[in-house]
């Protein structure tokens, strides 16, 4: 989404680029602690295989091309576009939250000090972006450093920035990262959804239910009830997909309506809702969400093909999620499916800097999905190598 207009003074706005500067990924990291997940348990016992060692490769090729290329060194963070001049250069949360995911893959599939430093180091920079002048409770502007309480926020921007959280904890251990997660649903809960009809808003002006809100917000927190067991998360979680499951659901196309005005499904929305479905059913012995899940795979692999190349950075996160699947139920075409598109990213999408700017099929990305030059474009690709990292190959 493109950066809302931001009414900020200039003190305002200085003095929140030098608190993400000294908090930033030039800063020095602390050392976190042990992690708790079995994910990472299982990933720190088990050597790499040489294709997830591959893997690594290109995703620490693609961060640190990221860091050469995006990162602003006056500022302390991360424009948003190559050679940024705008007003406000700096990257929103939907610019940088598959660089977030990045980090947080590689530091999950080795989990060595300085990987675990490197996403605390990003990690706290991504504090920045709450804005604790918010009502009725803080949340995640879109631009780190909002403190206003009029800020145009996304609510969908809250549930990938909290799921990015959970995953930082996972790979680190640190409860700092949890508790983070936990502000985003906690505004969500009490801003995003319409107590008089039900859905999540799209963002704070209310223009409608959105599938992507949907989706991140309850995939937040089904993963906030796995590792907490809150019942507030549960609540949250039972509550979205009920909505979800009747009014958010396209019974046309067998899949959840990309927003309340437009029902056509978007592959990103699927694969968190995929997979939040069968991690509640494990948990909760509810068979139903097995079914869902296993109808709404069958029917997104069905719409969305095989080669994906609707945009980088929605086909990475559908990606993401039904490789989690694949992690859980070891559905080995579901590996194949992320194994094949990232080599066509390899292959395709790199432009002649060697930076992932195009799309997967080797052509310039539609404006509507992608301004030239976007950090997005390029860390979407390079997540996809980070989260093949995560999950060893099906023997």
């Amino acid at each position: 989404m493109s950066v809302p207009t931001l009414i900020r003074s200039i003190a305002t706005f200085l003095a929140a680029i030098a608190l993400a500067a000294a908090a930033s990924l030039f800063g020095t990291g602390v050392a976190p602690t042990a992690a708790a997940s079995a994910a990472v348990a299982r990933t720190s016992a088990q050597p790499l295989t040489p294709e997830q060692q591959r893997y690594l490769a290109l995703a620490q090729a693609g961060v640190a091309s990221a860091k050469a290329h995006w990162a602003d060194h006056k500022l302390g963070w991360y424009d948003s576009r190559l050679n940024d001049h705008d007003r406000y250069p700096l990257a929103t949360i939907w610019d940088i939250v598959p660089l977030f995911e990045s980090l947080d893959a590689i530091a999950i599939a080795q989990p060595t000090s300085a990987n675990r430093s490197a996403l605390t180091r990003f990690a706290t920079g991504a504090e920045h972006y709450l804005n604790r002048g918010l009502h009725p409770l803080p949340g995640y502007s879109p631009y780190p450093g909002d403190r206003t309480a009029g800020t145009e926020t996304w609510f969908d921007d809250n549930g990938w920035w909290g799921i990015a959280f959970v995953n930082a904890y996972l790979a680190t251990g640190s409860k700092r990262w949890l508790n983070d997660a936990m502000r985003a649903l906690n505004y969500i809960a009490a801003a995003g959804w319409d107590p008089r009809e039900g859905g999540l808003w799209w963002n704070t002006h209310h223009p409608y239910k959105a599938g992507a809100a949907l989706a991140s917000d309850t995939l937040l927190a089904t993963l906030l009830y796995q590792q907490t067991k809150s019942s507030f998360a549960l609540a949250q979680a039972r509550k979205f997909l009920a909505w979800g499951n009747t009014s958010g659901f396209s019974s046309a196309d067998g899949l959840y309506a990309g927003s309340s005005l437009n029902p056509t499904p978007i592959d990103y929305a699927e694969g968190p809702m995929i997979y939040a479905q069968a991690v509640l059913c494990d948990l909760t012995g509810v068979h139903d969400d097995c079914t869902h899940s296993e109808q709404q795979k069958t029917n997104s692999l069905r719409r969305f093909g095989y080669l994906l190349d609707f945009s980088p950075q929605y086909d990475a996160i559908y990606l993401q999620w039904l490789l989690a699947l694949y992690g859980l139920r070891h559905d080995r075409a579901l590996y194949q499916l992320a194994a094949d598109n990232a080599r066509n990213i390899q292959a395709r999408s790199r432009n002649g800097q060697g930076l992932y700017l195009l799309s997967w099929n080797g052509e310039a990305l539609e404006p509507q999905n992608a301004r030239p030059g976007m950090l997005q474009t390029h860390a979407a690709s390079t997540s996809v190598f980070a989260w093949l990292a995560v999950y060893p190959p099906p023997s």
